[in-house]
């Protein structure tokens, strides 16, 4: 009886050590489990030190355009006057190869964390591969706008072309102010940025679009012509966009 006594006064976790080590082993908190990946924060510092050493370089243009593209979002008139002075267009284009650089690197590290396309890859390689892809859509673009001023013998369409730079200008704008403010809230998840983007994305297109139907009702382009350039080159990029985004 002395011996039944002693056992049952005795806890579990006296009698069955390894019991508790094994609950011990398995409830971990989930918070407490650190994942770290120190090659992704290698390469975001390189690129980091590689866009500040750009913009010490060309911030005197960057200042010029950034100021030039935010006063022509709502007028015409500065909208125009961007196009016609060569010394604004420098300007306004050196803006957009650094926004374009920018949102690449932002744009690469919310597929790196979200996981929407290329997974497999590392992030300096989807920050090449999205900024290539940007910059060879542009071009496309302008070489099949080109052939449109040429096919109709309206420069309309290549003005087209240089608003949409300034208009992209300001999207860029949007989405690096809203990852920042994203960064800045610990709690909140970086897919939200998703919606940020598009967003922000149709927040821009209204006045882009308004600025189209006016410059191009006063130049007397065909409505063909008008439609298939809305469809094929502001459309479908808008789509395929979209699709990328919520697949």
């Amino acid at each position: 009886m002395t011996l039944l006594q002693s056992i049952q006064e005795k806890s579990i976790q006296e009698l069955w050590k390894e019991s508790h080590i094994a609950i011990d082993e398995i409830v971990v908190p989930p918070s407490s489990i650190i994942l770290s990946d120190p090659y992704r924060d290698i390469a975001n510092f390189a690129i980091i030190i590689a866009l500040v050493i750009y913009l010490i370089f060309a911030h005197r243009r960057i200042v010029a355009g950034m100021r030039d593209v935010l006063a022509a979002t709502t007028n015409i008139k500065r909208l125009m006057s961007i196009e016609t002075q060569s010394n604004m267009q420098v300007c306004r284009n050196t803006l957009f190869i650094f926004l374009t650089l920018c949102s690449s690197f932002v744009f690469a590290n919310i597929a790196y964390a979200t996981r929407i396309v290329g997974y497999e890859y590392t992030v300096p390689v989807k920050f090449a591969g999205i900024f290539c892809f940007i910059m060879l859509y542009f071009f496309l673009r302008k070489v099949s706008l080109h052939f449109l001023a040429w096919l109709n013998n309206k420069p309309v369409f290549r003005l087209a072309d240089n608003f949409s730079h300034t208009y992209c200008c300001i999207w860029y704008i949007l989405v690096l102010c809203s990852f920042f403010v994203i960064k800045s809230i610990p709690s909140a998840p970086m897919g939200t940025m998703r919606y940020c983007i598009i967003f922000s994305l149709l927040v821009v297109l209204i006045p882009y679009f308004y600025a189209l139907n006016r410059i191009f009702l006063q130049k007397g382009v065909s409505h063909f012509f008008y439609i298939l350039y809305l469809c094929t080159l502001e459309i479908l990029p808008i789509a395929v966009l979209l699709h990328l985004n919520f697949s």
